[in-house]
């Protein structure tokens, strides 16, 4: 079924459309929250054949699944889908679009819109304005950020796809709770997640060496070489953070461990905690085993230890209103994207869910289903397009 989006690919179309040929526009749905593989389907959408003064025309062209995203579908995450009316030919429906990070291409933009042509690249100002698991979205150009041309030149699409969640989440823990000397250790859990293995990369570049906990696993050697070749200065498992052997090498370094970093809660917590010199902090940010973080009053009395949280989410609302955190953001993209273009910072492992045009909804669903599973692995990424 064909779609009727109104575009022109060419330039901007400052009358508010122009129409062109028949496009394809899919997206994936959800009319109630509930598990995933269930409430997810894709659907032929059509967009609106005018755009309003402040409205932009999007092309996407990469979208990542974030466990935060399936938590959104299941209801329990703190930003809520926008349900919005989906027009499915004859029909119309409440529904949200999945996904909450990715990278668009614009393709036209309406009357009052500065500062976006065709042709530039832009990624959601915050999560909850508008899904990224579709092949076309209209939206405000409020809710876009733009990411200049010098800043993507010479990137893969993923690349840009992936910036704003986990490597800026890394960013800013090694930035904003203390100050970090080159020689100064930082301790981590989840260490070979999308923050994790990004806080190891930053920290090799700004000098700062990492002690990571993983899980206990089969292919134990072949992570630990994975995350040593990122930079990691120390992996261990979480059996092995309460060994004594473990206890001596920490306690034997010549440096501080000035911040943990938290993506667990629960046991393995509490024991990477003691590990924290007097002074530091435990800054949380996530809490996969959905256990708690506990303290002990020793730690918070005898080494005078702090315990913080982050979410990414709420500082991106807070740049929105100010002018400081503002010019931080642009700073954290283009360092992070330099990185990357340089060669000294890669994206976490990826099975890339291919969306190509042309497919039909029935087609397309079952990528999608696979993509949205918990446990289904490495994290996934729609691509969009040919």
């Amino acid at each position: 079924m064909s779609v009727r989006i109104f575009a022109r690919l060419g330039g901007v179309s400052r009358t508010g459309f122009a129409q062109i040929r028949l496009l394809q526009a899919q997206a994936a749905v959800y009319t109630e929250t509930g598990d995933p593989q269930s409430v997810i389907r894709v659907v032929e959408r059509c967009l609106p054949d005018k755009l309003s003064d402040d409205q932009v025309l999007v092309r996407m062209l990469a979208a990542p699944v974030n466990p935060s995203d399936l938590n959104q579908i299941e209801g329990t995450y703190p930003v809520r889908g926008t349900f919005d009316d989906v027009v499915t030919g004859s029909d119309t429906m409440k529904a949200a679009v999945g996904g909450n990070e990715g990278v668009g291409e614009v393709m036209n933009v309406g009357n009052s819109v500065s500062g976006l042509a065709a042709g530039d690249w832009v990624v959601p100002r915050q999560s909850g304005r508008f899904g990224t698991w579709c092949t076309h979205t209209v939206t405000s150009a409020h809710s876009l950020s733009l990411v200049p041309a010098s800043w993507r030149a010479g990137l893969d699409p993923l690349d840009v796809a992936c910036l704003k969640v986990n490597p800026c989440t890394a960013y800013r823990l090694l930035r904003d709770f203390g100050q970090l000397d080159r020689g100064d250790y930082v301790i981590q859990n989840g260490a070979n997640s999308g923050v994790g293995r990004a806080v190891i990369q930053l920290s090799r570049q700004w000098g700062i060496r990492t002690i990571n906990v993983v899980r206990d696993r089969p292919e134990l050697d072949e992570l630990q070489q994975e995350l040593q070749a990122l930079g990691a200065d120390i992996v261990v498992t979480d059996k092995q953070l309460g060994s004594d052997d473990t206890k001596r090498l920490l306690k034997s370094l010549g440096a501080p461990i000035r911040l943990g970093f938290n993506c667990v809660g629960g046991r393995t917590t509490l024991q990477m905690t003691k590990f924290i010199s007097s002074g530091g902090c435990l800054v949380s940010y996530g809490g996969m085993s959905r256990q708690p973080v506990t303290m002990p009053t020793s730690l918070l009395l005898f080494k005078d230890l702090s315990a913080r949280g982050f979410w990414m989410n709420r500082w991106y609302v807070d740049a929105t209103n100010s002018e400081i955190l503002e010019k931080q953001k642009l700073k954290m993209w283009s360092d992070i994207l330099e990185l990357t273009r340089s060669g000294l910072f890669v994206r976490q492992p990826l099975v890339v869910s291919r969306w190509p045009n042309g497919l039909d909804a029935a087609e397309a669903q079952p990528a999608v289903r696979n993509a949205v599973a918990w446990g289904a692995g490495l994290k996934h990424a729609f691509v969009f397009g040919n």
